[in-house]
């Protein structure tokens, strides 16, 4: 019996697997890959990337602080949040909040001294005459001998002598620091109102502290805020009804710190608490963004927050970086903010000193 070419062969078996159940042609095995770059985000602040565009829905992952993210130009677009995917394609969604430009976060970066601005710590005087940076388990840079920038008027190099744990007075917390060769004068107690940032190590910042002051605002200034007022109010608050603290960031740039009551015992809330940012530009003065509304245990007329330091990093002075005191009633921590696209995002929540 003859047998059929050992090529004859090979064809039909070729066939056979290509026409079986469950093939795949060329065009369907593989897709293609993308013919226009995917746009990418940086993350703000660590967290999970959702299942669904709903903070209640499950997560996928976590993502930490500076982890770069693609978006995904599929699914039905949501107000507020966005469809992205991990550098090993795998997806979910994530508020928009979380999220800035590459290019908008090399700017910080480079304004920074080189350092990703999730890496930006804050530091004041402590017990002893000592500056200390708040940092937590898993900062990196602060460490014995390292040396960081602490950021004021001006960038003064400063070296890390020893990493401890204060106590805090009221709840008996320890809290990690590194204790920096700086020296201050004046009060035993953390003076949070002295605060400044910290950069760990990189070249030395050139972002510029713009100096603060009280502020008494003109008729055009308090026209603009009570407009603001009729939007941030509370539903059913008196939009004129609010306490109001003024404050000049540097010559161009004003803060205005609203408070309406909404006490609530179960929780401790005293009131919601918004702050509004006003820059002075050619024609005048112009909102600029808005923070909050916010619950906060302060009782009025002291404000759910308080600028205890305003940065610029582009050749403006207008403050794109917020070092905010954080009041409640018993206490008050530090935070940083950072600005993105009009908005201000907090991407550093500090240390509570309170009962």
């Amino acid at each position: 019996m003859r047998r059929p070419p050992i090529l004859l062969l090979l064809l039909l078996l070729a066939s056979a697997l290509a026409c079986g159940p469950g093939s795949e042609s060329a065009e369907d095995a593989a897709s293609p890959p993308d013919s226009v770059p995917r746009e990418r985000l940086v993350v703000l602040t660590a967290g999970p990337l959702h299942l669904e565009p709903d903070p209640a829905s499950p997560g996928v992952l976590d993502v930490q602080a500076g982890a770069i993210l693609d978006v995904v130009p599929e699914g039905p677009a949501e107000t507020g949040w966005v469809r992205v995917a991990t550098w090993d394609d795998r997806r979910g969604w994530i508020p928009v909040s979380r999220l800035m430009e590459q290019s908008q976060w090399a700017h910080y970066g480079q304004a920074l001294g080189g350092i990703a601005p999730t890496l930006v710590r804050v530091a004041y005087p402590v017990e002893g005459g000592v500056w200390a940076v708040e940092a937590p388990l898993g900062t990196p840079g602060i460490t014995p001998a390292s040396t960081a920038w602490l950021v004021g008027d001006s960038a003064l190099g400063t070296r890390v002598t020893a990493i401890d744990s204060l106590e805090d007075i009221c709840s008996g917390e320890l809290h990690r620091f590194g204790i920096l060769d700086a020296p201050f004068v004046g009060g035993d107690l953390p003076r949070l109102e002295e605060g400044r940032l910290v950069t760990p190590s990189g070249s030395r910042p050139t972002t510029r502290r713009l100096a603060l002051g009280p502020l008494d605002p003109g008729a055009e200034l308090r026209g603009l805020l009570g407009a603001a007022a009729r939007e941030l109010a509370p539903p059913g608050s008196d939009p004129e009804a609010a306490s109001v603290e003024w404050a000049a960031l540097g010559e161009e740039s004003a803060w205005a710190s609203l408070s309406w009551p909404a006490v609530d015992p179960p929780t401790g809330r005293a009131q919601l608490a918004s702050a509004v940012l006003f820059r002075r530009g050619p024609s005048g003065w112009e909102r600029v963004a808005a923070l909050g509304p916010s619950p906060s245990s302060a009782e009025i007329p002291t404000p759910g927050w308080r600028p205890v330091g305003a940065f610029a990093t582009g050749p403006s002075d207008f403050p794109t970086i917020l070092l905010l005191e954080a009041l409640e009633f018993e206490g008050a921590h530090l935070e940083i903010w950072i600005e993105r696209g009009g908005r201000y995002e907090r991407i550093y929540e500090g240390y509570y000193w309170g009962c």
